[in-house]
């Protein structure tokens, strides 16, 4: 079988069930037969993968296929567009499905945030959200596969993943159950910290304490993130909220308004939760990651003046087995 001999040098395996039939691949097909020392075009790009297609795979025993590696880029777009069909194949093991919409919406995140006044960045924040959201309302084992893969190591573009993926969770545990809704929470958090990657990366990055000068240009970042996306005069209420409110506290002392209780968008207030805890759990250069539970030891002392009793207890149980 393919999986015990090695592969040569220019070839990367990926599994059948991510082709969705009825659609238009667009990269090289491989398959490996018994006896052949490499992996040998099966079906070039652009055709459409139908029934016939696969039963012919199936017959030959065959549901590991093979790209090129300069594909990788053509197969990610695929996976991108086909994610929400992939998330719902129950062929496809859950924790292979998490691992799927992980990687899709780092990538993604990766790609969209260094342009995000772009009319195709909003489309596919919206699309990456809409398979995330299919994802997540699958339920706890769901949700913990996924938190389960989510890096140690802080970058803006993974946190973005994790404040969205947590944050559609507990949006939806604390009573946002229409599509709309989510998708409009969805997409201000994978958004939330585009502001940042107009402040220096030198102090963003910084190991020790930020000045007082440094600390006033980090809490700009609500405000730049908004106005790098006043562009889409579609945006919606609840998604210019999360970015401009996320850092808001319910005793006013937030920034970059100073609201307080009631009067910062209930979005904001979730995204304020994972946000927060994300942040707490992930190796920053001034500190290390601490554990789930002492993250939310230490965000407990904060219930009342910096979060939501009501949503850090929906919270707790969001993250409970």
């Amino acid at each position: 079988m393919a999986a015990s001999r090695k592969l040569p040098k220019g070839y990367a395996p990926f599994d059948l069930d991510l082709i969705q039939l009825g659609t238009v691949v667009d990269f090289d097909i491989f398959i490996w037969p018994a006896g052949s020392k490499a992996p040998v075009l099966y079906r070039e790009r652009n055709l459409r993968f139908d029934d016939e297609e696969r039963n012919r795979l199936a017959e030959a025993d065959t549901t590991q296929v093979f790209i090129v590696e300069k594909d990788a880029r053509p197969l990610n777009n695929y996976v991108e567009r086909n994610l929400e069909a992939i998330v719902e194949n129950p062929a496809i093991p859950i924790r292979e499905r998490a691992k799927l919409v992980y990687d899709a919406s780092v990538r993604f995140t990766t790609e969209v945030l260094v342009s995000p006044e772009s009319k195709e960045s909003l489309k596919r924040t919206e699309n990456i959200v809409c398979s995330a959201i299919a994802y997540v309302l699958k339920g706890k084992e769901a949700l913990h596969q996924l938190i389960s893969l989510m890096a140690d190591d802080y970058t803006t573009f993974t946190h973005s993943v994790h404040v969205a993926a947590i944050g559609l969770a507990l949006a939806q545990q604390v009573g946002f159950k229409s599509h709309g809704e989510l998708k409009d929470f969805g997409v201000g958090a994978i958004l939330h910290d585009v502001g940042k990657l107009s402040i220096s990366q030198h102090i963003l990055h910084k190991p020790g304490p930020l000045t007082s000068r440094e600390w006033v240009e980090v809490k700009r970042h609500p405000e730049i993130g908004l106005s790098l996306l006043e562009v889409h005069k579609n945006l919606a209420e609840g998604t210019r909220a999360v970015i401009l409110e996320h850092h808001e506290r319910v005793d006013g002392t937030g920034y970059p308004s100073g609201k307080s209780g009631s009067a910062i968008h209930p979005f904001a207030r979730v995204a304020a939760i994972v946000d927060a805890f994300d942040a707490l759990t992930t190796r920053r250069p001034y500190r290390d990651a601490v554990s789930s539970f002492r993250a939310l030891g230490i965000m407990k002392e904060e219930v009342g003046s910096h979060f939501d009793g009501d949503y850090y207890k929906a919270f707790i149980k969001l993250l409970g087995k």
